[in-house]
């Protein structure tokens, strides 16, 4: 008897785990409205940040490549979704001090929209605001070393929000 109840039960766990909620791996849904087929275009940079569209068109694409190779379309021609967008901010904000006026640690903070569209224009998919932020060090009396954890900070940045970006476009909901 005991037997039988333990067996009954763990059927019924085994039945409530695979089938309760629904869940599944971020970025495993489908892409809206059927697209197959998407081509990447460089995002539009609207910030004073020269150069970060390449890096973060380029992070989008790598993103896609990781997870679905087969999804991303080599020519516009043969895409049926076309992915655009625009690096509409990316700020700097002092986190930690020493000072009123000696900042050891800063933030960047991005915000980037993405549109999915058909290729003859139509509206498929909308991000809304994707907001990362990345911390790094300030180096004092080093502004070279400053830049360049700032640069680091911005590409790791950047590949936070095209993980986002192929999360949300992919959550199917």
């Amino acid at each position: 008897m005991k037997r039988r109840i333990l067996f009954i039960f763990a059927i019924a766990v085994f039945v409530a785990c695979f089938s309760a909620c629904g869940y599944h791996f971020s970025g495993s849904g489908s892409y809206p409205a059927g697209v197959k087929l998407i081509f990447v275009t460089l995002l539009e940079n609207k910030t004073a940040e020269t150069g970060v569209e390449s890096t973060f068109t380029n992070d989008l694409i790598y993103e896609f490549t990781r997870n679905r190779k087969e999804s991303l379309a080599r020519e516009r021609s043969s895409a049926d979704g076309i992915l655009s967008g625009t690096i509409a901010r990316l700020s700097v904000a002092n986190i930690t001090r020493t000072s009123v006026s000696t900042a050891t640690e800063r933030r960047v903070t991005g915000i980037v929209t993405l549109r999915l569209e058909s290729p003859e224009g139509q509206l498929l998919w909308n991000s809304g605001n994707i907001v990362e932020s990345e911390a790094y060090a300030v180096v004092a009396g080093d502004k070279m070393a400053t830049d360049r954890n700032k640069s680091e900070a911005i590409a790791t940045l950047s590949q936070k929000m095209a993980e986002s970006a192929f999360n949300r476009l992919t959550e199917d909901f």
